[in-house]
């Protein structure tokens, strides 16, 4: 296998407007040969255990196609924008590519991926991935990229230092706050960490109030921030620095590997929002604990997991691909049932496969968890919602600072408006 590593290059910038056209006579004729070549785009830097994963891959992949060698490329994710707005623009894409699962819709978009239902369809682990990750891999009602893994969230705490107290994993938001009260008294610690810039946990308080971010209302979104739910489920988040007084204040402005995450490693913090990924991270920063640490599921308000958001990779296949049947079988090969468990034990992601376990015991609650996903709205403006603008953390900032809820949740609906419309 050979692998490329993408050289550094500007930060990233918005993916081209232009559209790619349908596969022509041509390409529909030379997309079922088994091609020389095979290229695989994999997002991030890459790690002697992820090339080691994919040299497995790669070898039971060519029990099918044995005269195809896989070159993969590890695009850093800084540069995945730019790195795909030169492929869509020059036609030196891949056959393959990881997506991270909140771009999907801007590929479709753009005309970018190659609508696999058909080859979809006659997969027969396709029944095993989850609806609601598939949903968002589908545009008109064709299907354009395969759900490959998730980073659903759940909160860490001492499992001995509830145990000591008499605390039960809180159901509610009045138990959350309790909980975090009582650590906090009797620990000298704060009892939780509330990082602002954390958008996937304030989703599922959003959620987990029945709130949500926006609906589509006469072939728009119409922003839902500006509701009752919605804004009294920042307050509450919010209000757990600002009111309660179980959260620092240091965290504002900042997200869960800006603080939080060393800081329960150490014993300093009570609890915290984070993903399974966390155990392996939090372990190299000390592992003298790792024994009592448990996770249970955030809780919505008046009880019951609250929806999770499971930001994570989907798989596609490029829709200049001359190799579309080799670049389906590589998913499907990458994506087994054995090649998903052995990616979910390493990387820490749950595997959008309900087949697929953690190995770690430790962990199995994450599956549970990511059992109850719901995606933001499917808007090729989510992007730019979420990450380059920040919508949602930079009003539960503002919030934080003293901000009125209504007035900032108000505001951040405008945004929704405009950019989940674009």
């Amino acid at each position: 296998m050979k692998y490329i590593k993408v050289a550094a290059a500007a930060a990233a910038i918005a993916l081209a407007a232009t559209a790619c056209g349908g596969d022509s006579k041509d390409d529909r004729a030379g997309a079922d040969k088994d091609p020389a070549r095979l290229k695989v785009w994999m997002m991030g830097d890459g790690t002697p255990e992820q090339t080691k994963f994919l040299d497995d891959v790669e070898t039971e992949f060519k029990q099918k196609h044995p005269n195809t060698d896989v070159q993969i490329k590890y695009v850093p994710w800084p540069q995945v924008a730019t790195t795909f707005q030169k492929a869509a623009a020059g036609g030196e894409g891949p056959d393959v590519t990881e997506l991270g699962n909140t771009d999907v819709q801007s590929h479709i978009d753009q005309g970018s991926l190659a609508d696999i239902t058909g080859r979809f369809n006659g997969w027969a682990d396709g029944k095993t991935l989850n609806r609601t990750a598939l949903g968002n891999d589908t545009a008109d009602g064709k299907i354009y990229a395969v759900p490959w893994y998730g980073g659903v969230r759940g909160v860490w705490y001492r499992t001995d230092w509830f145990q000591d107290l008499g605390i039960q994993p809180p159901k509610t938001w009045d138990e959350l706050t309790a909980a975090a009260k009582k650590v906090q008294d009797a620990k000298k610690v704060p009892g939780i960490g509330i990082p602002s810039d954390q958008t996937n946990a304030l989703l599922s308080f959003i959620w987990g109030n029945n709130g949500d971010v926006a609906a589509k209302e006469g072939g728009k979104w119409a922003g839902k921030l500006d509701q009752p739910a919605a804004v009294e489920a920042v307050e509450y988040y919010a209000g757990l620095v600002t009111t309660e007084k179980v959260a620092p204040e240091k965290y504002v402005g900042k997200n869960e590997l800006e603080g939080p995450q060393r800081d329960f490693a150490l014993g300093k913090l009570g609890m915290y929002i984070d993903g399974s990924w966390a155990l392996k991270e939090m372990k190299k920063v000390s592992d003298k604990n790792a024994d009592k640490w448990g996770v249970f599921p955030i809780p919505g308000k008046a009880g019951g997991n609250a929806p999770v958001m499971a930001g994570g990779s989907d798989l596609a296949v490029w829709n200049d691909s001359k190799a579309k049947a080799a670049a389906f079988d590589y998913i499907t090969v990458l994506n087994n049932a054995k090649n998903a468990k052995a990616w979910a034990d390493y990387s820490g992601f749950s595997s959008m496969r309900s087949d697929v376990k953690f190995s770690d015991p430790k962990l199995e609650i994450f599956t549970e968890i990511a059992g109850n996903t719901e995606f933001p709205p499917i808007s090729p403006g989510w992007g730019e919602f979420e990450q380059a603008k920040k919508v949602l953390p930079n009003a539960v900032k503002a919030i934080m600072q003293g901000k009125p809820a209504e007035g900032e949740m108000k505001k951040a609906n405008e945004q929704a408006n405009t950019l989940l419309n674009p």
